[in-house]
């Protein structure tokens, strides 16, 4: 996108971010028209969840490409999940305690050792790197991530970066089968690692945290919310896919690829297309992008044929590998390996997009059939981690608003009768958490 329609599209977000929150009112949001004594957070129907879930709500919405209608399960009930692929089942944020929790290794050239702190973010992978490396990157201000503390030694810098990833996992994974990640495990006693990082936003969509991880910023920042995204055109498309909008800002890998005038070497050896966030698709380039990209379950052999490439300019390699905690822990270690034996000097850093252990309960989509039947039109579009797009042609022409639609889901019940959502919202309620 070129810089002018990205810096005007960010001075209407901000504008209205600024509105005050009363202004819901004027669009009868919810319930805030019932009584002329609402306040200011009683108009805002995302504000009556927990403070830590808002939180982390907030920190993986973006206005314009999140979904229109928002939601979080009760964590008494069922819950609700979607589907993002062969494997990969996203819960619904919940009321529930939130297990953001990941593990964050770093080790190889260019580091001191230190395990960062407890709280370590996904944001700040990127940044520890390119301290790592020594490299500067331009424009800190559009991440919120910065270098892990006393994690980084740049004078020592690596020839080589390999992140690698392990694609529905945490923390809780891996508490839950102790003894299947040895190789894990002895990395982070060695020094360097954490079982006490934290993907910093809800949803635990893998597209968006492997973002999150390439970037140095969240995803309210890059703007890939999930697997699906809405485009600045308006329509709905799988993020990485044909028409589809990319990372807002940029990725270590993709600054490297612009300094470097694309002679460092970027690869990805990713399990699907949507894992391109983890370096990027040649945000700066005009012409022909050069990075190499291989999408396979079995990443050994493309890692392992990549070696040859690397050169002076150095690189970045975002790996990420999916299966069971021992297969992914075995495949790490030959990687690792692999790596070591041709390119001595290789910094690493191994870590998850958090666990999906919660993904249970009422499929989306057939929530979605529901709200559609309720309203009497094929309103939504599709269904996302977090809520459901709305199809705007179809809502126009049946004069149905997004508020309506977040009271039909609020309707939904589990089969006991309780109700299954703690909180539904028009996606834009989400702007104005800051007057709650």
């Amino acid at each position: 996108m070129p810089i002018g329609s990205r810096l005007t599209t960010l001075l209407v977000v901000l504008a209205l971010v600024a509105l005050p929150a009363v202004a819901l009112r004027a669009f009868c949001v919810g319930k805030s028209c019932d009584s002329g004594e609402a306040t200011a957070s009683a108009a805002v129907p995302f504000c009556p969840l927990p403070a830590e879930l808002r939180g982390l709500i907030s920190a993986g919405f973006r206005q314009g490409r999140s979904p229109d209608v928002m939601a979080a399960t009760d964590a008494n009930g069922p819950g609700v999940r979607v589907d993002d692929g062969p494997g990969i089942a996203v819960p619904w944020p919940s009321t529930g305690p939130a297990d953001t929790r990941v593990p964050i290794a770093f080790f190889g050239t260019g580091f001191t050792g230190r395990d960062p702190a407890e709280g370590t973010g996904l944001d700040q992978i990127a940044p520890t790197l390119a301290a790592a490396m020594g490299y500067d990157r331009s424009h800190d201000e559009v991440r919120a991530g910065v270098p892990a503390d006393g994690v980084a030694d740049a004078s020592h810098e690596p020839s080589l970066v390999v992140q690698v990833v392990w694609k529905g996992v945490g923390s809780a994974d891996l508490e839950a089968h102790p003894h299947a990640w040895p190789f894990l495990r002895a990395t982070i006693a060695g020094g360097g690692g954490t079982l006490e990082g934290t993907t910093g936003s809800l949803p635990l969509d893998p597209t968006a945290t492997l973002t999150t991880i390439g970037t140095g910023g969240l995803p309210a920042q890059h703007g890939i919310t999930g697997t699906i995204i809405r485009g600045d055109d308006g329509d709905v498309a799988p993020a990485w896919g044909p028409g589809a909008p990319g990372s807002v800002i940029a990725t270590l890998a993709d600054d490297l690829d612009r300094d470097t005038d694309q002679r460092a070497l970027i690869a990805g050896v990713l399990s699907s297309r949507s894992d391109r966030g983890i370096i990027g698709d040649g945000w700066y380039v005009d012409r022909r992008d050069r990075d190499t990209v291989v999408v396979t379950r079995h990443p050994l052999p493309a890692v392992a044929g990549l070696l040859d490439q690397v050169g002076p300019e150095g690189g970045v390699i975002g790996v990420v590998v999916r299966g069971d905690v021992g297969a992914m822990d075995r495949t790490t270690r030959q990687i690792v390996r692999s790596v070591r034996a041709q390119v001595p000097s290789a910094a690493f850093v191994v870590t998850s997009t958090g666990s999906l252990r919660g993904a249970r309960g009422e499929d989306a989509a057939a929530i979605a059939q529901r709200v559609d039947a309720s309203l009497g039109s094929q309103v939504i579009e599709a269904s996302a981690a977090d809520g459901l797009f709305i199809d705007r042609t179809v809502a126009a022409q049946a004069s149905i608003t997004a508020a309506g639609v977040s009271d039909a889901l609020e309707a939904e019940h589990t089969p006991a009768g309780a109700p299954l959502f703690a909180g539904t919202f028009p996606s834009f309620a989400v702007a104005f958490a800051r007057y709650c």
